[in-house]
C-alpha cells in the first residue's frame, strides 16, 4: 500500500514536470513568434499571448534590457526550467532534497547572470575588434554607431574599474570592458562551483 501511494506521488511530479516543461516550451515558441509581427497577430499568436502572456509579463517589471537587448525572457524561462528539473528529480528520488533546491537555485541565478555577461562580452569584444579593423564602423550612420548609443554607457562602467580616473578613449573602454566582463565570467564560475559544492554536503 505504501509503495503504491509513493509510486503515485511520484507519478504525480513526473506528470507536472513534463506539463511546466511543455509549457516553458510554448512560451519559448511565444517569443519566437514575437519577431514576426504577422505570425504574431494571427490566431494562432494570439491563443499563444493569452496563455504565456500572464506568466512572462511578471517578469518584465525588473530591470533586465540593457538598450535594445531585453533578458526578462531569459529569466521567465530560466525559472520553468528549474521547476521541471526539480519536480523530475523529486519523482525520482521519491524525496524533496532541500540543499538540492538551494543549489538549482543558485545555479539558475548564475545562468541567467553568465547569459547576459557572455552577450555583453561578446558585443563588446566584436564592437573592439570592428573599431579597430574597419574605419567606416565609426561614421554616423553606420549600424555600429547606432549600436554604440546604447552600449557606451555600460562599456565605460565596465571599464572603469581598471581604468581609475584616466580618460578612456572608447576603443580603450571598449577593450577593458571586454577584460574585465571575461574576469568575472571566470570568477564568477569558480565561486558558484565552490558554493553550490559546498551547499550539496550539507544532508538535507
Amino acid at each position: 500500500m505504501i509503495d503504491t501511494t509513493v509510486n503515485a506521488i511520484q507519478s504525480i511530479f513526473m506528470l507536472a514536470s513534463k506539463a511546466v516543461s511543455i509549457y516553458a516550451t510554448i512560451c519559448f515558441i511565444r517569443i519566437i513568434l514575437g519577431w514576426f509581427p504577422e505570425i504574431n497577430y494571427s490566431s494562432v499568436g494570439k491563443f499563444l499571448s493569452q496563455l504565456c502572456d500572464p506568466y512572462m509579463n511578471l517578469f518584465y517589471k525588473i530591470p533586465l534590457r540593457i538598450g535594445m537587448i531585453d533578458f526578462t525572457p531569459i529569466l521567465s524561462l530560466g525559472l520553468l526550467t528549474m521547476l521541471s528539473s526539480l519536480l523530475a528529480e523529486i519523482a525520482r528520488t521519491g524525496r524533496i532534497y532541500i540543499a538540492g533546491i538551494i543549489c538549482n537555485i543558485i545555479l539558475l541565478l548564475w545562468n541567467a547572470v553568465a547569459t547576459i555577461g557572455i552577450i555583453l562580452f561578446l558585443l563588446f569584444f566584436v564592437r573592439y575588434c570592428v573599431a579597430i579593423f574597419s574605419k567606416s564602423s565609426n561614421d554616423y550612420n553606420s549600424p555600429w554607431q547606432n549600436l554604440d548609443r546604447y552600449i557606451s554607457k555600460t562599456v565605460f562602467k565596465f571599464a572603469k574599474p581598471v581604468s581609475g580616473k584616466k580618460p578612456l578613449s572608447y576603443k580603450k573602454a571598449l577593450l577593458r570592458a571586454s577584460i574585465v566582463t571575461l574576469l568575472l565570467l571566470i570568477a564568477g564560475q569558480f565561486a558558484i562551483v565552490s558554493i553550490t559544492n559546498l551547499i550539496a554536503m550539507i544532508p538535507f
